[in-house]
């Protein structure tokens, strides 16, 4: 009868790749662990200080919930030199109760976002595309992170992550400045085509959509003449005759909706407000206070040393805009493309998401809705879903404030158009995600010392 071995000594060695926590260990079933030694080394080309975080991650095995215990986080690894991080032990386990894993991540200058990858099976050549210029030259070393494949199998079409283990590889080919070639190897025989970074619904803030038009759609309004701004208390009180409004509605105000010239410079210029860097841009504002005429909202106060007085010049038309109905999402499926692809299921063109609602939305095709700012939160394949992302951010393509024409004229008019999917869907383009991994000069590398205890 064959005994299991009571101690088995185990060693990680590994490049510390971009873009989020990377999975180094997990406690196999029927052991503990012990980590007895892990250090990450510099051993990147010329002054280099990227940092390093590590991380055990304890996840309840009940609830799935987990809490990571950060052993280091954010310490810098000088040139030519490494830093220790467990010269010890460390107790790692896998119990009914719990599983421990550990992680680490590096951050460092000049790392890029994958756009595109071909590759060609028979030789094993990855020729990847970037966001920006790489500047990478042949024969560097290099790692890669997040990039997914769909693959043929034997067993169907799957979804496959590279690299997975993380490996480091080497430049071939320079065949421009957002273009480079290297060999990753083989596939036996199994074709893979590139996706952006796969998405995945976690959950949603309420009230994340908007409806623009139909089914109640928005009521605008204009600021007019007797419109203040204090900066001392971040209250801004906005004349609109006969607004009809009440302390507790949801308004929100177009960028560059509100002019005014300022006592820093003696009135002599116009200032559009809320500009897209300032706290209320694309925010819904609650009203505090109304009158017959003028309703209050709080837009922030200005800092201790830019207190000056404010005077109105003019306002966009309808550039101001009540909330009338808001949905709560319960999913949302997004194909960052290229092509169509089912994503989860879900048959969707570049670009597109699908979102299902609580409730039955009363839409119809050509109906617009908007999604609020950082109200859908997903995780994705680009960290190995270890980090949470809030959409749409004010760079997205579909941020939700309608931008003026002279900052953002693709976004002139606002809303998203809606394709209906039922009472409770529907499906809207918010453009093609030009995401989907990460490459990075080799810096760091990391190697560690396990022993595993047989608990069986």
């Amino acid at each position: 009868m064959a005994i299991a071995p009571v101690n088995k000594f185990v060693s990680i060695a590994v490049p510390v790749s971009p873009g989020g926590l990377q999975k180094l260990y997990e406690v196999p079933t029927g052991t503990s662990a012990l980590l007895l030694y892990t250090q990450v080394s510099n051993v990147g080309i010329g002054v280099t200080y990227p940092k390093v975080t590590f991380v055990q991650r304890r996840e309840s095995r009940g609830t799935g919930n987990t809490r990571d215990i950060r052993v280091i986080k954010d310490v810098e690894v000088p040139p030519n030199d490494a830093v220790i991080i467990i010269d010890g032990r460390l107790v790692l386990e896998k119990t009914p109760k719990v599983i421990d894993r550990i992680y680490v991540t590096g951050s460092q200058q000049n790392v890029g976002i994958i756009t595109n990858v071909t590759y060609d099976e028979p030789t094993g050549i990855a020729t990847i595309f970037t966001k920006e210029n790489h500047n990478l030259s042949a024969n560097d070393p290099i790692t890669l992170a997040g990039i997914a494949f769909t693959c043929s199998g034997s067993t169907g079409i799957t979804t496959t992550i590279f690299p997975d283990p993380q490996q480091s590889y080497t430049v071939d080919l320079v065949n421009g400045v957002k273009e480079l070639s290297t060999v990753v190897g083989g596939s036996k025989g199994y074709p893979h085509f590139y996706n952006s970074a796969i998405h995945y619904f976690e959950r949603a803030r309420d009230g994340a959509i908007e409806v623009d038009t139909g089914a109640g759609g928005y009521t605008n309004f204009t600021a007019a003449t007797g419109t203040t701004y204090n900066p001392a208390n971040g209250e801004l009180v906005i004349t609109s005759n006969s607004h009809g409004l009440a302390v507790g509605d949801l308004i929100r105000i177009d960028d560059m909706a509100i002019t005014f010239t300022c006592s820093k410079d003696s009135n002599a210029t116009n200032h559009p407000y809320p500009r897209n860097t300032d706290p209320a841009s694309g925010k819904l504002l609650t009203i505090t206070a109304v009158s017959a005429n003028t309703f209050t909202v709080n837009v922030g106060a200005s800092s201790a040393s830019d207190q000056y007085t404010h005077t109105f010049v003019s306002g966009v038309t309808n550039g101001i805009h009540k909330i009338n109905n808001r949905f709560n999402v319960t999913n949302a499926v997004y194909n960052g493309g290229p092509g169509t692809k089912s994503i989860h299921g879900v048959s969707l063109q570049a670009g597109e998401i699908k979102i299902t609602l609580s409730q039955n939305h009363g839409l119809v095709n050509g109906n617009k809705i908007r999604i609020a700012l950082n109200s859908l939160i997903f995780t994705c394949t680009m960290d190995d879903r270890n980090s949470e992302h809030p959409y749409p951010r004010k760079t997205d393509p579909a941020v939700p404030t309608p931008r003026s024409s002279s900052v953002d004229p693709k976004n002139q008019g606002g809303g998203l158009t809606i394709t209906k999917q039922g009472d409770n869907a529907f499906i809207v383009n918010v453009y093609p995600s030009l995401s989907g991994g990460f490459i990075a000069p080799l810096e760091m590398e990391l190697i560690a010392s396990i022993l595993e205890n047989s608990t069986s």
